[in-house]
């Protein structure tokens, strides 16, 4: 089977677009669209449909994609483990990560690793809670940082208890306390990054019952705190995500203590790669002790 072209679906699949696939892996438009034809040809189905804004992927060139993804991965793992014994450690490993974690965590645990395993690329992928988990299971990454959800399939590897903290704009009534208590989110304007049913803060609010006044939903932990500056709302973040962070805010432990449980998510075959075996031990080593 020739791999390759199935590189260039699953590029083509990613942008939906045979130029911008092209673009990424240095193949040309015309050339990108013959081997595509070529492809579908050999699987006797067609694999795009068109559409007004480019392409799309079939029903059948959907339901293809884990085992494609599967097929690469174990193709990846397989160079590894010939290129270890070899002597060579080449290879990729691709990393879905928090953005707070791939701010902290993942340039100083590279470096550690990079200093025996240089021939070791790193393709880092930042993404949300409710979805990195899912890249695991579908090959898209081989390894998430992420919090635990209790309803992922993924095997989980705890490595940190990251404490959630209250946020406040400056000069507001609750600064004068070193403790915030959960209940007194009850109804107040509130600020939250991603409110989905999956996420941490909604786990925790709803553990113990609050039903804040949502005001602002953002997809960015950051604009969060941009918009409590701006005094539009208090808001529950983090500890790693305001780590190192300077701001016209306040921070303040909540009561009870409550937090999110940091991990990797791995694939629950445990078909690991050399290189990720190696990868975790480091993670493990740097973020244990």
């Amino acid at each position: 089977m020739d791999l390759k072209k199935w590189h260039v679906f699953l590029a083509v699949s990613k942008y939906e677009n045979f130029t911008k696939a092209g673009e990424e892996l240095g193949y040309t438009q015309s050339g990108i669209t013959q081997m595509m034809k070529n492809l579908q040809r050999e699987v006797g189905f067609p694999l795009f449909n068109k559409t007004n804004h480019g392409i799309t992927l079939s029903p059948e060139g959907i339901a293809l994609l884990p085992s494609i993804r599967n097929l690469i991965a174990a193709n990846e793992s397989l160079k590894q483990e010939i290129s270890f014994l070899k002597g060579a450690e080449l290879g990729t490993l691709k990393i879905g990560t928090y953005t707070s974690c791939s701010i902290h965590w993942i340039p100083k645990i590279i470096r550690e690793f990079q200093k025996k395993n240089p021939g070791i690329l790193f393709d880092i992928i930042e993404g949300h809670e409710n979805e990195i988990a899912d890249w695991v299971l579908n090959y898209q990454v081989d390894i998430g940082f992420t919090s635990f959800q209790k309803s992922q399939t993924a095997d989980f590897i705890p490595v940190h208890n990251d404490e959630m903290m209250a946020i406040l704009p400056k000069g507001h009534p609750w600064t004068e306390y070193d403790e915030i208590p959960l209940e007194w989110f009850q109804n107040a304007p509130f600020i939250i990054c991603e409110y989905t049913y999956t996420s941490d803060i909604h786990q925790i609010l709803k553990k113990y019952k609050i039903r804040p006044d949502i005001k602002y939903t953002t997809h960015n932990d950051f604009s969060v705190l941009s918009m409590v500056e701006h005094n539009l709302g208090i808001s529950i973040l983090p500890e790693l995500v305001i780590r190192g962070h300077v701001g016209d805010y306040e921070v303040r432990t909540l009561k009870p203590y409550v937090f999110r449980k940091l991990g990797m998510a791995v694939h629950p075959s445990h078909d690991w790669s050399p290189a990720m075996k190696i990868f975790i031990r480091y993670a493990k080593e740097y973020l244990l002790t």
